[in-house]
């Protein structure tokens, strides 16, 4: 296992800051492994000013401390299937946790709603997208800058998976792309499945 991580870490050529971050997360989730990065602009993005209505829903979520920081990371799956898409509805996932849980940094990673959902499944091709956000980056070790977001420029497989270049996003750009929010919320799978259990509960009481 431990060869198998190593090798996986020098595929997708971390920064040691990432890598220790990543540590952290594929311990969460008992995977091996994530999205990797590559310098590029963001308005190379398949359909960058195009704004599409995608649905998303939360397979995973975990919060820790590592030192005196709070930690969040959630895994969330989509239908989206364009790049601009996967990265929006990350960040404003990343937004709507920052504002409602409160932590010093949130990662989330978005995988295609066909793709494997099994926790040591969650790794490599199965990662369309990977974004990190930090309010207040003076208060995490992990990252210096408010945003860092990264993406497979790829459409996903029949079976979920992405194959292509990895492309690490200018800040510049995601912080345009924060500044353009009108509306902050979580997945909307998430709200449908707190309704229907509240059904299901009401229901079981009388």
């Amino acid at each position: 296992m431990a060869a198998e991580k190593r090798g996986l870490f020098h595929v997708f050529r971390m920064s040691r800051k990432l890598a220790l971050l990543s540590g952290v997360f594929l311990l969460v989730l008992g995977a091996s492994g994530t999205a990797a990065l590559v310098l590029a602009p963001a308005h190379l993005l398949p359909g960058y000013s195009e704004e599409t209505v995608s649905s998303c829903k939360t397979l995973y979520q975990s919060e820790f401390r590592r030192g005196r920081e709070e930690r969040l990371i959630a895994v969330i799956s989509t239908d989206a299937v364009k790049p601009a898409d996967r990265v929006r509805i990350g960040m404003r996932l990343a937004r709507h946790l920052v504002e409602t849980s409160k932590p010093d940094l949130v990662i989330v990673q978005v995988v295609d709603h066909q793709g494997p959902t099994g926790r040591a499944e969650i790794r490599g091709p199965v990662v369309g997208a990977e974004i990190a956000h930090a309010p207040n980056p003076s208060k995490t070790y992990a990252t210096g800058k408010p945003w860092e977001a990264r993406y497979i420029d790829a459409l996903p497989t029949s079976g979920g998976l992405y194959f292509g270049p990895r492309v690490d996003m200018r800040l510049a750009d995601l912080q345009t792309i924060d500044n353009d929010f009108e509306l902050i919320e979580g997945c909307d799978g998430d709200l449908v499945d707190e309704e229907a259990q509240a059904v299901s509960e009401k229901s079981s009481g009388h």
